[in-house]
């Protein structure tokens, strides 16, 4: 009797001390919440598109440079009208004036007014063309920024996405770490009772690190992800956001012919990039254009105050004097110009192939991403179905190891290996679904779709993502 008392009371003072060599704590369920900077605010995904589209500076930046090109458009065709233009100068005069001597030749200081007209009448092509290619540069900027407004919705929609799946990988990661807590003590009173061994604690004991450790990393890329988010919406400040709604995908054609041949025609980028092929050709008309005369009608007049009435002939004290005025038609004709204008129309053509060739690159770029984002759609369908398979498996293979283990059939190893690949199944769905998500944004990005406006979407426009 004595023999059993003293052998419980060593079990017990071992299990002690195993507990203190290990540091086992009590849990701390506020551990995935810590590591927070200030209230989580949940938003939608709806809500995203219209903060991204209202505060984010890339469109301000695109809408800036569409208005300064519509003002460029004025400013070519402000030649259309007369320039009208007044000098006044003051004169110091001891010299002869128009065939007059001043008495003693004394000098005068009158003050000379010049008012001027000059209006273009024809150029041969100048102010047409650039008033052309300035139009060219607007449209070109207005195309721009269509694209800058996909590029921060999708950016920003992904950003989405990407939090939405991480929060739900924290859902997971909690329950896997309150599973692996669980388990870990019933292994604690398990080895207390004598029914477990040293090397079934020590797995208990890494699994359940190996869960908190996840939790911290998922945690980590939340806090990432709001950031991300954030950024994509233009915020000028952090906050923590929190993704509300579930994301549903959208089945788009699986025909790589049909989806590259509308994002060559949707696309907002390739609209900016034609509209510069055709202004660099105007430019290179318009550099042309200097070989050419040009017609204008003039009319000068000069008026002067202060010059004595005995030699102007004007009444007296009125100080005025006309002594000329001319008006007339002149045509200008370039002769030389040491080969300048030569070489600014072979420097404009220049120009116009690699517009063309950027060009081209582009629309190459547009096509092959839309055919690997396809590619990786398909892919990534494939996985999903696979994911659910394998964690169907995983879940029959939990149960029929928790079974076996309640029975003393198997070991904690086994518990454990069936427990964690049930968990890497489960979260690999999640990962993998919102992947799918993510790779259908990045598609409808490259095919130029814009969500935030649907109902303006045109009826081809429609079908294709239907």
């Amino acid at each position: 009797m004595k023999i059993q008392r003293r052998s419980r009371f060593c079990r017990t003072v071992f299990f002690l001390f195993f507990l203190i060599s290990f540091g086992y704590r009590c849990p701390d369920w506020s551990f995935a919440a810590q590591d927070q900077s200030g209230p989580v605010v949940p938003i939608a995904r709806e809500e995203v598109y219209e903060r991204a589209l209202k505060n984010n500076p890339a469109i301000d930046l695109q809408a800036s440079e569409y208005a300064s090109q519509s003002e460029e458009v004025g400013i070519r065709k402000a030649t259309y009208f007369p320039q009208i233009s007044l000098t006044v100068e003051q004169l110091y005069l001891n010299t002869p004036l128009l065939g007059f001597v001043f008495p003693n030749e004394e000098g005068l200081a009158p003050e000379a007014v010049l008012p001027s007209l000059t209006q273009e009448i024809y150029d041969f092509g100048r102010r047409r063309n650039s008033v052309k290619a300035a139009r060219l540069s607007r449209q070109s900027a207005r195309w721009s920024l269509s694209e800058a407004r996909l590029a921060v919705v999708w950016k920003a929609a992904i950003a989405f996405d990407q939090l939405s799946m991480f929060q739900h990988l924290l859902t997971s990661a909690i329950e896997n770490e309150k599973s692996a807590r669980l388990h870990l003590d019933q292994t604690l009173l398990r080895l207390g009772k004598g029914l477990a061994i040293w090397p079934d604690v020590t797995q208990a004991k890494v699994y359940w690190q190996k869960s908190r450790l996840q939790l911290v990393q998922i945690q980590n890329e939340i806090h990432k992800s709001q950031a991300e988010l954030a950024y994509g919406m233009g915020e000028r400040r952090f906050t923590l956001y929190e993704a509300m709604g579930d994301v549903t995908s959208v089945n788009l054609p699986l025909d790589a012919e049909k989806l590259t041949e509308f994002a060559l025609i949707h696309r907002p980028l390739l609209q900016a990039l034609e509209k510069k092929d055709e202004q660099r050709e105007v430019l290179v008309n318009r550099a042309f254009d200097e070989h050419l005369p040009k017609i204008s009608l003039f009319a000068n007049v000069l008026l002067l105050y202060g010059v004595p009435p005995n030699i102007t002939g004007a009444p007296p004290n009125s100080g005025l004097f006309l002594p000329a005025y001319q008006t007339g038609i002149g045509l200008s004709v370039p002769i030389f110009s040491g080969m300048r204008i030569v070489h600014q129309t072979e420097q404009a053509r220049d120009e116009s192939r690699k517009e063309k060739a950027e060009t081209r690159l582009a629309r190459i770029r547009v096509v092959r991403n839309v055919r690997k984002a396809l590619f990786d759609l398909k892919t990534q369908e494939k996985k999903v179905k696979l994911d659910r398979v394998e964690l169907e498996n995983a879940t029959a293979n939990r149960a029929m190891v928790e079974k076996s283990f309640r029975k003393g059939l198997v070991d904690s190893v086994t518990r454990i290996r069936a427990q964690s690949e049930y968990v890497a199944a489960q979260e690999a769905l999640i990962a993998d679904r919102y992947r799918q998500v993510m790779i259908q944004d990045a598609l409808k990005w490259q095919i130029g779709v814009m969500p935030a406006s649907r109902k303006k979407i045109s009826p081809q426009t429609d079908s294709v993502i239907r």
